[in-house]
């Protein structure tokens, strides 16, 4: 079996769009056929180079998607064909079972335990978890790492109480997560801060209590008349722009 792929053959030139050959699913692994991925910061990283030298290209790329589970291999029990899986780079249960290696014109193709930019891929069960349908692939995708990231912040690097003041700066997806997960863990109020105006309305769509946008506001006088000091609980910069001290 063959299916198209996006494969990174050197670093800072664009992705080869090719036929691979699937090879055999081994024990722990599951054959999924991709319906939505997306493409997150530390996968332009890997293209770029941003660490330094690749010492396993050619190879696959992509750890978040929503798919299908077309076929399992030996030993795996949390999947089963036919289930809507979210495919999330962080391990769950399950296994994790060998690399696997795809043929490219009598070329290896390395792979982790899961790679996201092809029609099919061979991904380690513990990189599946399944969900109802009737979320969607793309939901899926977000739930694989957006969502999630912004979750793990708010529960396990911030660990927000109930009723602390929580500021977000920098409202993309994963900042949108950050909102998601700060009103689930109580936090209030969850101050939203951004430059584009239609990242903000969505934020509060989302359970921010308050929106400030930079270009129009002074955000230090906006957190004095919001808590009556400029101080936060919990600030999380989610620009990834560098700022002088």
């Amino acid at each position: 079996m063959k299916t198209k792929a996006a494969i990174l053959v050197e670093q800072k030139k664009d992705l080869i769009v090719d036929e691979i050959d699937i090879p055999k699913i081994d024990p722990g692994k599951v054959l999924v056929e991709i319906k939505a991925t997306r493409i997150c910061g530390s996968q332009i990283g890997e293209i770029d180079g941003t660490k330094g030298p690749d010492s396993f290209l050619p190879h696959l790329l992509g750890h978040e998607a929503g798919a299908i589970v077309r076929e399992t291999g030996p030993m795996v029990s949390r999947v089963k064909e036919g289930d809507h899986v979210v495919c999330h780079w962080r391990p769950a249960s399950g296994m994790s079972g060998p690399y696997p290696s795809y043929n490219w014109k009598g070329k290896k193709v390395s792979a982790g335990h899961i790679t996201t930019f092809s029609e099919y891929s061979i991904i380690s069960e513990n990189r599946l978890t399944p969900i109802d349908p009737k979320y969607g692939h793309e939901v899926s995708a977000l739930m694989a790492d957006t969502i999630t990231t912004g979750f793990g912040i708010i529960n396990n690097d911030a660990k927000v109480k109930i009723g602390q003041s929580v500021c977000i700066i920098g409202i993309g997806g994963i900042g949108l997560g950050v909102v998601l997960g700060a009103k689930l863990a109580g936090a209030n109020p969850i101050i939203a801060v951004d430059i584009v105006e239609h990242k903000l309305k969505t934020a509060q769509i989302c359970g921010a209590t308050h929106a400030v946008n930079c270009k129009q506001q002074n955000l230090e006088e906006e957190l004095l008349t919001i808590l009556g000091t400029p101080e936060v609980d919990v600030v999380i910069e989610g620009t990834g722009e560098s700022r002088d001290n």
